[in-house]
């Protein structure tokens, strides 16, 4: 792998959670959305956010870009980052993703072919941990003009290439309220320990 964009998603309300999801923190000092992007660089080299507005995220020391289509949901993070890369391949997470691992992105990036590439699991499309190509900018911004907003849709009109999730893949593992984060949190705790 050469170097290689990363975007995190940070633009939900996460009004479950009760606060701002990228800014939870999952370990004393440890911000989710940082916690994202150390446990997949490497293989990613640089990060930029998609945030709801345009430096939101810059004080965590991750660059940041106003979502273009807010309100759209992911798939408008998506678009937001397809047109910044214009060409090539960047790679797709939400700022929720505490449990993924570098060699899943890894495990990605061997399998990319057409215009993407995500994980399924038991039948179940995960579009939000992927690779995309730049140049699916105009197609995902025709399809949010159209009213569109299912990624999984999108992805099945573009015939993106999807890949059986690894051992370990749990759909559904973002965090969406407290007793998640409690969970992510326990997780971390077993990370750090053993990284001692």
């Amino acid at each position: 792998m050469r170097e290689c964009r990363g975007y995190v998603l940070a633009g939900g309300l996460a009004r479950r959670l009760g606060q701002d999801k990228a800014r939870a923190e999952i370990a004393p000092g440890v911000a989710l959305i940082n916690w994202v992007c150390g446990r997949l660089s490497p293989p990613i080299t640089s990060w930029t956010a998609v945030g709801a507005r345009a430096g939101q995220f810059e004080d965590l020391g991750v660059p940041t870009l106003g979502d273009r289509w807010p309100g759209q949901g992911p798939l408008g993070g998506i678009a937001t980052a397809a047109n910044e890369a214009q060409a090539g391949w960047f790679f797709v997470t939400s700022c929720d993703a505490a449990w993924a691992r570098g060699r899943w992105v890894e495990l990605l990036w061997e399998q990319r072919q057409g215009p993407a590439v995500v994980f399924e699991h038991e039948g179940i499309v995960e579009p939000l941990f992927g690779w995309y190509r730049g140049e699916l900018a105009e197609p995902l911004a025709q399809a949010l003009e159209a009213g569109h907003r299912s990624v999984w849709r999108f992805l099945n009109e573009v015939g993106a290439t999807r890949v059986a999730a690894p051992r370990g893949w749990v759909s559904g593992q973002g965090i969406n309220d407290p007793q998640d984060l409690t969970r992510a949190q326990t997780f971390a705790q077993k990370i750090l320990r053993a990284d001692r």
